[in-house]
């Protein structure tokens, strides 16, 4: 380990002094992963989707708002003067037209920009088909994950997955996923067959994608990449297996859908007792928890727009086979989901216009229990924008596949106010600010009353030139105890190099601890071209417990999610790899180590190898 250490830390030394451009949205992501609001299931989801769309950029000249809408970096109001730009002067001539869309701001370009490319329709085209082949493995070679896709035009895509995590002794895989999906069929917009995800309205009732929690930007929350998606990443746990599809008729659509599933839970022969959701079968334990429970759903949901007004309604009803969902009693989760079935309904609508909208859902469930959420945007001048939302979810509204805009991890037993401001004060600065008020009117786990709390978040970014960006991000939250989170980054980049320097500084304060930590980060990249991209990063921690972790998301290979916690005192080292050798075979490798200075030296290295035919 010794040797790692010292080849680690000459590596890094020789980077330093030569350096990268790295991919903008992937700092979009990190930004993200490091607001500590979003879950990792949430995160993975993103991440998954938009390697793939990065992948298969759209075409500006045919582009549509729902494709839009799955890049969660675009507000609505971007999204509507985007497509008026088109409409108004279609056919584009330059990726560089970009800049003239109103409200698109360079930043933003630059998350945009992987994801679009300036072409012929694709009538003109002369490849209709394209297929792609991932395998990806650890050091060890106790982890293994596959990846296929195809994709013919814009009317049949393909894709299936298979992962066998370390530990597990499914040969060769013990979980697998797979998603036909046909598009633009006249009337029917789309249908899917096998594993998909779905999301509508404010999520309130369905909502197995990802939606915008509170996060570094305080002006989207709101639920837009709605409908159906494929599911083809890695998360074992929230997507549905069966059927869906979607008929368009003038303004209106209709959506149908049916799914039969078996879960992991915890379960005898009558009762399941909870949900097993992290996919591991290591154990002789994991192994009894294994698809001992069902899930049968159907649904539907109808939405109709006209010009600036859209409105929708949901049903949904699912059964748990012969057995009833009934969690062990506990003050606390007396309200929880109880039954051999449940039903939930919802009604959603939004109005938008160029300077405001609003926009919410109202849904109730089997037992008659409510929830809700209302939402105002404001632009008044170019440079201000203002959100406030109100939110109450009853204490015994339960919703199985609901998740929407919380603090806590469910749609149930919250109610809440939020504000948000985004401000450019002056040339090259940037201020975004959220207060969130809320309370929890029944006890929650490990708490035996009922509780209140806040949170306020401010960001501050200031670019004096395109090439450097300095931003500071403080986070106060109230909630049972007091937390405090402060965090500096200096971006730089200096022709095909970038370097990111960031420092973390978080405190915890209770009635019985008062505790820090700390953590320094520096980042370097370097991408010569479109085939060779090589980063690395060192991170020092120290901490006085596991309340004052430093938590960082970290680079890796393409469609692998990573976001480590560091506690005690120790180095984080990564490196990862990527070289398309030729046109169609691209490489990828990451070698990390972490050297804690009181505990045992860990180390992964993972290889991917994709093909494109």
């Amino acid at each position: 380990m010794k040797k790692i250490f010292f080849l680690s830390g000459i590596f890094l030394l020789f980077m330093a002094t030569s350096a990268a451009q790295t991919t903008e949205w992937m700092q979009y992501m990190e930004d993200l992963a490091n607001s500590e609001e979003e879950t990792t299931e949430n995160i993975e989801n993103l991440l998954d989707e938009l390697s793939y769309l990065a992948g298969h950029p759209y075409n500006l000249q045919t582009v549509t708002k729902k494709q839009l809408e799955k890049l969660p970096f675009l507000s609505d109001t971007q999204i509507e003067n985007l497509l008026y730009y088109i409409y108004k002067y279609s056919p584009l001539v330059d990726i560089h037209e970009l800049k003239n869309v109103e409200d698109l701001d360079i930043q933003t370009i630059n998350y945009l920009l992987p994801f679009v490319y300036v072409g012929e329709p694709l009538e003109k085209q002369r490849t209709y088909t394209k297929q792609e082949l991932m395998v990806r493995t650890n050091q060890q070679a106790d982890y293994l994950n596959f990846r296929y896709n195809l994709k013919y035009r814009d009317k049949l895509q393909f894709g299936m997955t298979g992962e066998k995590d370390a530990g597990e002794r499914f040969p060769p895989f013990d979980y697998y996923t797979f998603n036909l999906a046909f598009q633009d069929l006249g009337m029917l917009e789309e249908l899917h067959f096998g594993n998909y995800r779905l999301s509508f309205g404010q999520g309130l009732v369905l909502n197995t994608g990802f939606s915008m929690g509170k996060s570094v930007e305080a002006m989207q929350f709101s639920l837009k990449n709605k409908g159906i998606q494929r599911h083809l990443s890695t998360n074992e746990s929230q997507y549905f297996s069966g059927f869906a599809g979607a008929l368009r008729l003038n303004n209106s659509r209709l959506t149908l859908f049916y799914s039969h599933r078996r879960l992991d839970a915890t379960t005898d022969s009558n009762r399941i007792y909870s949900f097993k959701t992290d996919g591991y079968h290591r154990t002789y334990n994991d192994w009894l928890k294994r698809e001992t429970a069902s899930v049968e759903l159907f649904g539907s949901n109808w939405s109709w727009q006209k010009d600036a007004f859209s409105m929708g309604a949901t049903a949904v009803y699912y059964s748990f086979g012969n057995q009833e969902l009934n969690p062990t009693p506990h003050p606390y989760n007396l309200f929880y989901l109880r039954g051999k079935n449940h039903f939930n309904a919802s009604i959603d609508y939004r109005y938008q216009r160029k300077k405001f909208s609003v926009q919410g859902e109202t849904a109730i469930d089997k037992a008659g229990k409510m929830a809700t959420i209302h939402t105002f945007v404001l632009q008044p001048v170019s440079f201000l924008e203002w959100i406030s939302s109100f939110r109450y979810y009853d204490r015994a509204y339960n919703a199985l596949y609901g998740k929407g805009f919380s603090e806590a991890t469910t749609v149930q037993n919250e109610t809440g106010f939020y504000t948000g401001i985004k401000i450019h004060p002056f040339r090259r600065w940037e201020c975004s600010a959220y207060w969130d008020v809320f309370r929890f009117p029944w006890l929650k786990y490990g708490i035996n009353t009922p509780s209140s709390g806040d949170e306020f978040y401010l960001l501050v970014k200031y670019q004096p030139h395109t090439n450097l960006q300095m931003s500071g991000l403080y986070r106060y939250k109230e909630k049972q105890e007091n937390r405090h989170r402060w965090r500096y980054q200096l971006n730089y980049k200096l022709n095909n190099w970038s370097f990111k320097t960031q420092a973390d500084y978080n405190r915890h304060q209770s009635e019985s601890e008062n505790a820090d930590g700390y953590g320094i980060t520096q980042n370097v990249s370097y991408a010569p071209s479109a085939r060779f991209q090589l980063d690395a990063s060192c991170t020092y921690f120290h901490t006085d417990n596991w309340n004052t972790r430093i938590t960082l998301y970290e680079k890796n290979v393409l469609y692998a999610f990573s976001f480590p916690s560091y506690y005690g005192e120790g180095l984080r080292y990564n490196l990862v790899l990527k070289w398309k050798i030729y046109r169609p075979l691209t490489f990828y490798l990451k070698c990390a180590t972490t050297q804690s200075f009181d505990r045992e030296d860990k180390t992964d290295i993972y290889g991917l190898v994709k093909y494109d035919f």
